[in-house]
């Protein structure tokens, strides 16, 4: 066995028999939601409506409680993920890893970010605090709003979906209603190059991770993978006629625009 099959294909003893019952007993299927039907659109009110009306009842205007609240959402978000991978290495894809579903695409980051945020201080802190508005909020109503990914064969992933993108709204509007982002050009600007970062941490991720990727789909983590062609109609006909990476600049400039345009909404409003 390869080092590439090796990492992903693992003996079922790996996991313990009585977690394994657990993810299978949660395996509870259903026919997968139709987009833009009764389930989606009843799930992008909830999703968007409650976390809104969360946060906007109990705002946080002190620093460290900011802070600790991020923190504990940010676990929260870590322990349904690990559920989520587990579920899919065992229930789903029978002991094999799927590296499609490597936990580092753009709506990942914030969970990452929100664990990390008690250990930094300054700028880098305020960077990763407007992030987690200005870059994060988008992106969640993005999917929330175009869900095909999430509308999953079983419950328990379905809702873990939809409950991931609403926790995402939810600390964007806690730090919009905490008056602690930056809304400058500035701030904008920092928290773009945290973007970028984690871009590029992405795109190399899609290379290294490739040739281990034996079984399911080749990881697009960010969908910035140069090898990975959008199923988005506009995107693909700009990849068909002047190639991927012309895609992807444009790609990446255009949510930049976007999330710029959510940056403004929070200045304009006076909230911050």
């Amino acid at each position: 066995m390869s080092a590439a099959d090796s990492l992903c294909y693992l003996e079922i003893m790996n996991v313990p028999d009585w977690l394994r019952e657990i993810l299978f007993w949660t395996a509870w299927p259903m026919e997968a939601p139709a987009m833009f039907g009764t389930f989606h659109l009843f799930m992008l009110v909830l999703c968007t409506a409650v976390p809104y009306f969360l946060a906007k009842r109990s705002p946080v205007k002190n620093r460290q409680l900011l802070v600790k609240r991020l923190s504990a959402c940010g676990w929260i978000l870590a322990g349904t993920e690990v559920y989520k991978q587990l579920f899919y290495y065992c229930v789903v894809n029978g002991m094999h890893y799927d590296f499609w579903f490597f936990p580092f695409q753009l709506c990942s980051v914030a969970m990452y970010l929100c664990i990390l945020l008690p250990l930094f201080r300054g700028r880098t802190q305020n960077a990763m605090i407007t992030f987690l508005y200005s870059f994060s909020l988008p992106g969640a109503l993005l999917a929330l709003v175009f869900p095909e990914d999430m509308l999953r064969s079983w419950w328990t992933m379905t809702i873990h979906g939809f409950f991931w993108h609403a926790m995402l709204v939810y600390i964007a509007f806690t730090v919009f209603f905490s008056g602690q982002m930056d809304d400058s050009d500035r701030g904008f600007r920092n928290s773009a190059l945290l973007y970028i970062l984690l871009g590029s941490i992405a795109v190399v991720l899609n290379l290294v991770l490739r040739p281990f990727a034996v079984y399911g789909a080749k990881p697009n983590l960010f969908y910035l993978s140069p090898y990975e062609k959008s199923g988005q109609f506009f995107f693909s006909l700009i990849t068909e006629r002047f190639g991927i990476p012309a895609e992807l600049i444009l790609y990446v400039l255009l949510y930049l625009l976007l999330c710029y345009a959510f940056h403004l909404i929070a200045r304009k409003t006076g909230r911050t």
